[in-house]
């Protein structure tokens, strides 16, 4: 089962470049498979870093693509807890990875709106 832990792990933050930023790492039985970090700009989210380890850069494997997928629902649900609307990226590194999961571009970010991230159920 895989679960999703706030982490300050200070090898993350130094590899994103930002030290305030907060973590959200993956694992699944005491193994780590990736991690999102990002920090809160008003009603925003902006993604500092996103990586799942050992998958390509297609996400071909399901596994990968389910990591991936979960620490962006994940991010989601966080953003939502705290009065967020919209998670965005401005590291050209991740896009493609991003866009994979309805991130459109504008101008030279990549943006999602928490209602598109979250489809409403219509029973």
């Amino acid at each position: 089962m895989l679960t999703i832990t706030p982490t300050e792990s200070k090898e993350i933050l130094n590899k994103c470049g930002i030290e305030n930023a907060t973590v959200l790492m993956c694992k699944e039985d005491y193994i780590e498979k990736g991690y999102i970090a990002f920090i809160q700009n008003g009603y925003v989210l902006d993604i500092v870093g996103f990586e799942v380890y050992y998958a390509d850069e297609n996400l071909s494997n399901k596994e990968s693509y389910i990591i991936a997928d979960t620490l962006i629902k994940s991010l989601g649900s966080y953003a939502l807890n705290h009065s967020c609307f919209y998670i965005e990226c401005s590291k050209k590194e991740l896009f493609d990875l991003l866009k994979k999961f309805s991130f459109a571009q504008n101008d030279n970010k990549l943006t999602i709106n928490l209602q598109q991230l979250f489809k409403v159920c219509k029973n």
